[in-house]
């Protein structure tokens, strides 16, 4: 019976995957869209003044830390 039902799930799968391969011909035919801009770069300017107690709450809600600075871990996917 374990046989049987993996076969059947099996089929249900290709039968999941055949209907996503033919959604994506349509996205296939769609153009290519590109923005041309006269400037690439934004031109520096001066930032606004942050809040004052940003930093503390930020600080505040990390699990670990080294002084003003968050501790984090690296992604494991890497």
């Amino acid at each position: 019976m374990a046989e049987i039902n993996q076969q059947e799930i099996l089929k249900q799968a290709k039968k999941i995957i055949d209907s996503f391969h033919n959604s994506l011909k349509d996205v296939e035919k769609l153009e290519e869209v590109r923005v041309e801009r006269e400037e690439c770069e934004r031109v520096e300017r001066e930032g606004e003044e942050g809040d004052a107690g940003f930093r503390e709450i930020m600080l505040k809600n990390a699990p670990e830390r080294e002084g003003d600075c968050i501790k984090a871990e690296r992604g494991k996917w890497v």
